[in-house]
């Protein structure tokens, strides 16, 4: 993925998923991905491979395709 795609999708993921968990803890274990990764993408500058992505918006019941289209991509 190039720069900038990789920014909004970090800002996406921060701004309407992480918000709804108490800490990065409880995101990352909804998710079931790790901590690390989480805190790496509150940075925006972590590539998200689609796999991740995908397992992400499974665990908040939304589809890849309207986060795509939330960010304009």
């Amino acid at each position: 993925m190039d720069d900038a795609l990789t920014i909004k999708l970090c800002k996406y993921i921060n701004e309407h998923f992480r918000p709804n968990y108490k800490s990065n803890r409880d995101f990352a274990l909804s998710c079931g991905i790790d901590e690390k990764t989480v805190r790496l993408i509150q940075q925006e500058n972590y590539n998200l491979s689609v796999k991740l992505l995908k397992q992400i918006c499974e665990a908040q019941n939304v589809k890849m395709s309207q986060v795509l289209q939330a960010i304009n991509e």
